[in-house]
């Protein structure tokens, strides 16, 4: 169903023309109608608040509709756009659906045309939602216990994949090896791995990385009283802590020789000796491993034992990056913003849809763990409102750039590419939408950070 509470907005540098477009809309029934005169106001609007919709003017002195669209475009995608103008050229009509308008109507306008347009665009994107949400619940609806993932944050499907794997091979007793970036959720992976094994004992973690040969050894064995100096009374290893349950040994790439070989041996035999025994233990136990190293690399230095990687990469999950997961990052935000406002006492405090747009060009290095930093950062620097001008600015004063990879560029700047290696008509692009990103969408001030003229920049924004 149309929702005709959808904020829209209307650019024109004329006001009777704004008024007759507010007054067709709200005769209509829309009751969100914002009117900026000009092509300046309208972007100060579109820094403060989400909009639905765009009815953009063409034509308009100072800032035109050319600039907005490209603003709109680099810093809000996804935004349906109304092109308005007087201009009957089919050239400028197919400009603009390439930059991203969605329709295109001549002036003079006609009333039912101009409703009928914007109905249709917000019909389309309300489906679009719709089907979005019964997609996700699809894949919800194809696993088994959906509640074993339910602290995981993700309406990618690739993601889904991994939670109908783990389903798969959770009841078994072999172990399960996570891989994936620093803060890629791997320990929240390995305790839903536990949930779905429906085993009775605890989910034990414990990060082995740069331990020596003996606190391994007495971190997962325990030692009999006496073993060593110190030993004033007898440990139990966490072998035995979690027997029943599952082990999560994080960071197991970084182990030393001595360490791989102890737990090859207890992974096969299934069988230990506390430090200072004699005698064989045994443990019902788990094991569930994880490393942000390519262990196969490791392996072929010499730098991690072979037959131990075969053994505990029987069942493997590779866990994408955030920027492989553009779908999740404003799902993410938002849960982590809201989880913040709650600890910070401020529970009330919102953000626009835009603003968690803003973050899907950044790339994370730092994966979920760095997302949920930033939104509490915001959370406790923030007003009642987020804008998506917040984020940028943000984004901007902690000196995150954007994009997948970086390299320096003289003078100390940088450009960013993902993939392959970018061509010059690549790189002209993305100078010219980081020249318009940085003049607020004003080609004049954007041709002058370039160094060319506006019309060899409004040549090449046409393209």
């Amino acid at each position: 169903m149309l929702k005709y509470d959808a904020p829209i907005l209307l650019v024109d540098d004329e006001e009777d023309i704004l008024f007759s477009y507010s007054f067709a809309l709200k005769s209509a029934g829309y009751k969100n109608v914002t009117a900026a005169s000009g092509g300046k106001k309208a972007i100060e609007i579109l820094g403060q608040k989400a909009f639905a919709l765009v009815v953009l003017d063409l034509y308009m002195p100072e800032v035109d509709g050319n600039d907005i669209l490209d603003f709109i475009s680099a810093r809000y995608p996804g935004t349906p756009v109304v092109i308005i103008t007087a201009a009957d050229d089919s050239q400028t009509a197919v400009n603009c659906l390439k930059k991203g308008a969605d329709d295109y109507i001549l002036k003079p306008v006609d009333s039912l045309r101009f409703i009928t347009t914007i109905k249709n665009i917000l019909e389309k994107e309300e489906l679009k939602r719709q089907v979005e949400s019964f997609s996700d619940a699809a894949e919800v609806s194809h696993l088994k216990c959906p509640d074993d993932f339910g602290a995981i944050v993700t309406k990618e499907s690739g993601m889904y994949s991994i939670f109908k794997y783990i389903e798969a091979v959770a009841g078994g007793m072999q172990p399960v090896l996570i891989c994936g970036e620093t803060g890629t959720g791997k320990e929240l992976m390995a305790e839903a791995v536990h949930k779905a094994s429906r085993r009775k004992g605890a989910f034990v973690p414990v990060n082995v990385a740069d331990v020596d040969d003996t606190v391994f050894s007495d971190t997962l064995f325990g030692h009999r009283k006496g073993a060593f100096t110190g030993a004033d009374k007898a440990r139990r290893g966490l072998l035995l802590e979690a027997s029943g349950g599952t082990l999560f040994l994080d960071e197991v790439g970084d182990i030393s020789e001595n360490s791989q070989l102890k737990l090859l041996r207890f992974l096969q035999e299934g069988t230990f000796r506390a430090i200072g025994s004699d005698t064989e233990e045994k443990s019902d136990v788990r094991i569930v491993l994880a490393t942000n190293a390519d262990l196969e690399k490791k392996v072929e230095a010499g730098r991690f034992r072979k037959d131990l990687y075969y053994r505990i990469a029987i069942h493997k999950l590779l866990l994408p990056p955030l920027r492989e997961r553009k779908g999740d990052i404003a799902l993410l935000f938002s849960h982590f913003y809201k989880l913040a406002g709650k600890e910070l006492g401020t529970p009330t405090k919102t953000f626009e849809k835009a603003a968690a747009g803003v973050l899907s060009s950044y790339t994370f290095p730092g994966n979920i763990r760095e997302l949920r930093a930033i939104a509490y950062d915001l959370a406790a620097r923030s007003g009642d409102v987020l804008s998506a001008g917040d984020v940028i600015s943000y984004l901007e004063s902690t000196g995150r750039s954007r994009g997948a990879v970086s390299s320096n560029m003289p003078g100390g700047a940088q450009f960013t590419y993902s993939g392959r290696f970018p061509s010059l008509k690549d790189m002209e692009n993305i100078l010219i939408d980081e020249a318009l990103k940085i003049s607020g969408g004003n080609q004049s001030k954007a041709a002058s950070l370039l160094g060319i003229s506006r019309q060899a920049m409004n040549k090449r924004v046409k393209g």
